[in-house]
């Protein structure tokens, strides 16, 4: 029976300058612990949809994000300014030749496109910084009609650095591979129809302050799209879709009610667990289980990064669902381990799933099933906020 990816929350849930401009200044310094929005910080308020990653060639793809309305528009422009959409020359000298040659993007910025229509997903969030991935598709044909923009705010929600990722002009052709949250690799074709035009490969890496860099070390290879999708054995339940967003809702920290109403009420999720935890710090955190289909999982972790007024908490909300293996009947969820430490947390979940026995008995063809022991692990890391598949822990 095929997993679904189950629709959890009403708020979204499930990545500067070139020539003539100077650089943003540097990310603010870490906070100890996510910190509430800052005043004025209007990302922190949009709707925004995250991007489960890898993937590859995204500016070829197509996404299911809802377009921003008027406001999103307009905080986008009060993020970007008249900023210029910086190509890789910023980051890579190597890259100015290639930028001289074809000249097309270098005036580009937010103010001297069209927005016909935009959309913004979260790529990684950080106690530092958050970073974005923007897409803009101005409604022209052919060249100029869609860009997309990597770029890190700051705990403030401000610009902190940014890289024009995909766009197409008359003389090239760029697109980018993400192969983490915090890695992406640039892959531009030079040179148009019958035209030659310089190639262009390079890897870089986002640090935990939003900054930009080449990584020399990273691959340039493009990532396989197949090979990102596939080679999953079904019947291991190892991996599933992640997603984070941060969502408000009208309970004290902790406050169990809460969650269960947030996930679990109109979600077609069946709770299996709700539960207070604490992090390594003794910071709070709620640990939340529930049931998808016959045996398939879904987990949450919340982390309360602010209490507003009229008894409101704001959260941090990270999922992971684990889809039900091939040929699963039902399924029992045993313990679940909370094992944190200076980093994050590793959860281990004890699983049993009745799988059926293709023919069934032998003897009469009645349905049989197998009894199947497995064990489920995940794990919280603090600076993304990310939950994700992890190795089971060793018996």
């Amino acid at each position: 029976m095929p997993s679904r990816l189950p629709r959890v929350l009403s708020l979204p849930l499930l990545l500067a300058a070139c020539s003539g401009a100077p650089p943003p200044g540097p990310a603010a310094t870490p906070p100890a612990a996510p910190a509430a929005p800052a005043a004025g910080n209007c990302l922190a308020s949009l709707p925004v949809t995250p991007l489960t990653t890898p993937a590859a060639s995204l500016y070829a793809q197509d996404f299911a994000a809802t377009p921003l309305d008027a406001a999103g528009l307009r905080c986008i422009a009060d993020v970007w300014g008249q900023t210029r959409f910086a190509s890789p020359q910023r980051y890579d000298a190597a890259y100015a030749p290639i930028q001289a040659a074809h000249g097309e993007d270098a005036d580009l910025r937010w103010t001297n496109v069209d927005h016909d229509r935009v959309q913004l997903l979260r790529v990684a969030q950080g106690a530092a910084a958050t970073t974005w991935l923007l897409r803009i598709d101005t409604g022209l044909a052919m060249e100029g009609s869609r860009y997309d923009l990597i770029f890190t705010s700051d705990a403030h929600g401000r610009l902190s650095d940014q890289m024009l990722v995909g766009v197409e002009g008359v003389m090239y052709r760029r697109d980018v591979d993400l192969r983490s949250p915090l890695q992406f690799t640039i892959l531009e074709v030079g040179g148009r129809e019958t035209a030659s035009g310089p190639d262009y490969r390079a890897a870089f890496r986002i640090d935990d302050d939003g900054h930009i860099a080449l990584d020399p070390q990273g691959s340039t290879e493009a990532l396989d799209p197949a090979a990102i999708s596939g080679g999953a054995d079904a019947n291991q339940a190892a991996r599933g879709d992640s997603a984070t967003s941060v969502e408000e809702v009208d309970g004290a920290p902790g406050d169990p009610e809460a969650i269960r109403r947030l996930l679990f009420s109109d979600s077609g999720v069946i709770e299996e667990v709700v539960q207070r935890q604490t992090l390594a710090d003794g910071s709070l955190a709620m640990l939340a289980i529930g049931r998808t289909d016959a045996a398939g999982l879904v987990v949450y972790v919340l982390r309360p990064i602010a209490t507003g007024t009229g008894g409101h908490t704001r959260y941090q909300v990270a999922s992971l669902s684990f889809p039900e293996p091939d040929q699963a009947l039902g399924g029992e969820l045993g313990q679940a381990v909370w094992k944190p430490d200076k980093d994050g947390v590793s959860i281990a979940l004890s699983m049993r799933y009745d799988i059926g026995r293709e023919g069934g008995s032998p003897d009469s063809g009645e349905p049989q099933t197998t009894a199947v022991e497995q064990t489920l692990a995940a794990r919280l890391q603090l600076v993304s906020g990310e939950l994700r598949p992890a190795s089971p822990p060793s018996p």
